[in-house]
C-alpha cells in the first residue's frame, strides 16, 4: 500500500476500473459522450452508455478533477444536407450538434466536478439551456 503511494504504480498495470453513472439533474442518464478524469499522475476516460453508465479501466487511487465532453444532441442525418434536385445545400445553423450540458464541464478548471478513487462514482451534470 504506502510503497505504492510514494512511488508511481499507475505504469505497472495496476489501479482498478471504476463505473459510475453520468445524470442530469432531473434523474435522466446522459446518453453519450466520455467521462475524462486526470490529476498530477495521469488521465484517464471511458465512453458513457446510452443508459448513462461509464468505466474507466486502470485508475489509481487519487483524487481526480472531471470533465465530460462530446454529449452532442445530433439528430441530423448526412444525407438531409441536399435539396430534392440533389444539389448540396449547406447545413443550417440550426442544425448543428447542441451540447446537451452546460459547456463548463468540458474543462476541468470550470466543471467543478471531482471524483476520489476508492469513492462514489456516479455524476450529476445540468442540461444546457
Amino acid at each position: 500500500g504506502l510503497l505504492c503511494l510514494l512511488s508511481s504504480c499507475s505504469g505497472a498495470g495496476g489501479g482498478t476500473a471504476i463505473s459510475g453513472k453520468v445524470s442530469f439533474g432531473d434523474g435522466s442518464p446522459v446518453p453519450k459522450g466520455a467521462v475524462s478524469i486526470s490529476n498530477e499522475d495521469g488521465s484517464f476516460r471511458g465512453a458513457i452508455g446510452s443508459d448513462g453508465t461509464y468505466t474507466i479501466e486502470g485508475v489509481t487511487k487519487g483524487q481526480y478533477a472531471v470533465t465530460i465532453a462530446g454529449v452532442m444532441d445530433s439528430d441530423s442525418e448526412e444525407d438531409m444536407n441536399y435539396d430534392d434536385e440533389g444539389n448540396y445545400v449547406e447545413p443550417d445553423p440550426s442544425d448543428e450538434p447542441k451540447n446537451l450540458i452546460l459547456a463548463k464541464y468540458s474543462n476541468s478548471e470550470d466543471s467543478g466536478l471531482t471524483l476520489t478513487v476508492p469513492g462514489d462514482y456516479d455524476l450529476t451534470v445540468e442540461k444546457a439551456e
